[in-house]
C-alpha cells in the first residue's frame, strides 16, 4: 500500500505530462476547428466555465485515479488506465440511466441532470471537430437534451472520448520514459519489501 519516493517522483510525472498534453490537445482541438470553419465558429462564452474547469476537473480526476491503482495495484503498468477503466464504467452508467425507448432509442436528458453535465465537463475540443462534419442532431430546447441518433452521441460522446483518454495516457507514459528514462512498469526492491511486510 506504501508508495516509495521514486514511484512519487514517477507519478508526479506522470500526472504534469498528462495535464500538458490534455491541455495541449485541447487548445489544438479549438484552433482547428477555428481554421476549419471560420464562419460557423462559435468563441466560448467563458473560458472559465467551458474551458479551464473541465481541464481541472479532468486533471483532478486522473490524479486520484492513478495515485489510488499505484497505492493498490501490484501491476503498476495497469495502474495507468484505472481512469480510463473508471471513465468507461461511469459513461456507460449514465448512458444506460438516460436511454429511453419512444419511436426508436434515444437519449434523453436535461441541460440540468449531473449525468450530462459530467460528460460535459470530460468532454475534449479535439473530438468536436467532428460536429462540423457530424452534427447530433434532436431537440435541445427549452433545457431538453434528447438525440435523434444514440449510436452518434454514443460515438461522440462516449467511445471517442474513452479512445482520447487512453491515447494521451499511452502518450504521457511514454514522454515520461522518453524525458526522465525508465518508468515504473515493476515493483522496486523497497516496495517488494514494504509488501511482504503487510
Amino acid at each position: 500500500m506504501k508508495i516509495s519516493k521514486s514511484e512519487i517522483k514517477y507519478l508526479i510525472q506522470i500526472i504534469l505530462s498528462w495535464i500538458y498534453i490534455n491541455f495541449a490537445a485541447n487548445l489544438f482541438g479549438l484552433w482547428l476547428t477555428k481554421l476549419l470553419n471560420v464562419a460557423d465558429y462559435v468563441y466560448p462564452e467563458n473560458i472559465l466555465n467551458e474551458f479551464v474547469a473541465p481541464i481541472l476537473f479532468q486533471s483532478i480526476l486522473f490524479s486520484i485515479c492513478i495515485t489510488i491503482a499505484f497505492m493498490f495495484m501490484k501491476k503498476k503498468g495497469l495502474a495507468y488506465y484505472v481512469f480510463v477503466a473508471f471513465q468507461f464504467l461511469i459513461f456507460h452508467i449514465i448512458l444506460i440511466l438516460n436511454l429511453a425507448i419512444h419511436n426508436g432509442l434515444h437519449f434523453i436528458s436535461s441541460f440540468d441532470d449531473i449525468g450530462l453535465k459530467y460528460l460535459s465537463y470530460c468532454g475534449q475540443y479535439l473530438i468536436d471537430i467532428l460536429y462540423l462534419y457530424f452534427p447530433i442532431g434532436g431537440n435541445f430546447e427549452n433545457g431538453k437534451f434528447l438525440t435523434d441518433d444514440v449510436g452518434n452521441f454514443y460515438l461522440h460522446w462516449i467511445l471517442l472520448v474513452l479512445v482520447y483518454y487512453f491515447v494521451i495516457t499511452w502518450l504521457s507514459v511514454k514522454t515520461v520514459k522518453f524525458l526522465f528514462g525508465k518508468g515504473v512498469d515493476k515493483p522496486t526492491v523497497q516496495s517488494e519489501s514494504n509488501d511482504s511486510d503487510l
